[in-house]
């Protein structure tokens, strides 16, 4: 529709004024003339003007009825040219518009892609920080290992203190025994001087004895807590081994992300081989994204061997928590044979 004041008049002004410039007034010289106006609208009053003035003079000595065909096909030519000009600028628009969301499209997959980038980086951030965690555990557990055997070795070294003890009071047992044998064979007042020493004899005994009793309660003590701290040990173990557990589902389900973004990058790259010919910006995306995924791939092959470390330094400590229990079984043993020998020089002096 024309803009609100174009006329008869308006149109009439502009078409002699172009015929005044040596002209003929077309659709397009008037509308250019006057700056406004749609074709549909100047075309009659144009022909309304031309029928007013009369317009019959030749044209290089043309009739006017030719001169009439002719001045028609030239509109009709115009106005079929305009129509196509503005049908192939539809087809253009159109065409613009369906790029426009194609463009859209990528970009919106490509912030899905990004998004997603960005948690897996947030996962493997997360993920190493759990791997500090329990490498500090693990640090923690090494530790209490390392006690743990300092307590052994103090363990053992009382053994053999109590184990050297025993073989001192044995030896003093048979020396007692061999006096007792020998003064037997003496008088009455050589016995009785002997009563008197082997009471002064037996009652250093019974004090020896009541230390060996004190140092084996010790030992007790000591073995308790060496099985406490197992029993610690082996909770912490167990522990480890669920979190060792978690982090491998953790890790296998990063893997499944991953393969599924490298189906969706596939599919993003057919599809962008596609439309190459229609904007090269989503070439380099999608070049960024593959140096993107390169990068993921580093992160998961870096986590994968942390995985695999975390698993040997656990199968370490279980081996170290089984060295331990036989360490522990050992020094059990040795108490009962301890307890025997003591219970046997306890029956050797109550005879």
């Amino acid at each position: 529709m024309a803009r609100a004041g174009v006329t008869y008049h308006d149109i009439a002004k502009a078409a002699e004024a172009v015929k005044t410039q040596g002209q003929e007034p077309t659709v397009d010289r008037v509308r250019e003339h006057l700056g406004t106006g749609s074709k549909s609208t100047i075309a009659p009053l144009l022909k309304r003007w031309r029928s007013d003035n009369g317009e019959a003079a030749a044209v290089s000595g043309l009739p006017n009825d030719l001169v009439e065909v002719i001045k028609s096909l030239h509109e009709r030519v115009q106005q079929m040219a305009d129509h196509r000009i503005e049908q192939a600028r539809r087809e253009f628009e159109a065409l613009n518009e369906e790029l426009r969301n194609e463009l859209t499209q990528a970009n919106n997959a490509i912030a899905q892609l990004t998004a997603r980038q960005q948690d897996l980086e947030n996962q493997a951030e997360r993920l190493s920080k759990e791997k500090s965690e329990q490498s500090q555990s693990l640090e923690d557990v090494r530790v209490s290992l390392a006690n743990a055997e300092s307590q052994r070795d103090e363990a053992l070294t009382r053994a053999n203190d109590l184990k050297e003890s025993v073989s001192e009071l044995k030896q003093e047992n048979r020396d007692i025994r061999d006096h007792f044998e020998h003064y037997q064979q003496r008088t009455a007042e050589d016995r009785q001087q002997e009563r008197e020493q082997f009471h002064l004899v037996s009652r250093g005994l019974k004090d020896q004895i009541q230390d060996l009793q004190l140092r084996l309660s010790q030992a007790d003590s000591k073995a308790s807590e060496l099985v406490d701290a197992n029993e610690w040990l082996q909770r912490h173990t167990h522990e480890l081994e669920q979190a060792n557990a978690i982090q491998k589902g953790t890790l296998d389900r990063q893997v499944a992300d991953i393969q599924k973004l490298e189906h969706q990058l596939n599919d993003a790259s057919a599809k962008s081989r596609e439309q190459q010919h229609k904007s090269e910006q989503l070439v380099d995306n999608i070049a960024a994204l593959t140096s993107q995924k390169a990068d993921v791939d580093k992160q998961v092959a870096v986590l994968s061997q942390a995985f695999e470390t975390t698993k040997a330094d656990l199968i370490a400590s279980q081996n170290r928590v089984e060295v331990l229990s036989d360490e522990y079984k050992l020094i059990l043993q040795e108490k009962a044979v301890i307890q025997g020998q003591f219970k046997q020089l306890q029956e050797s002096l109550s005879r």
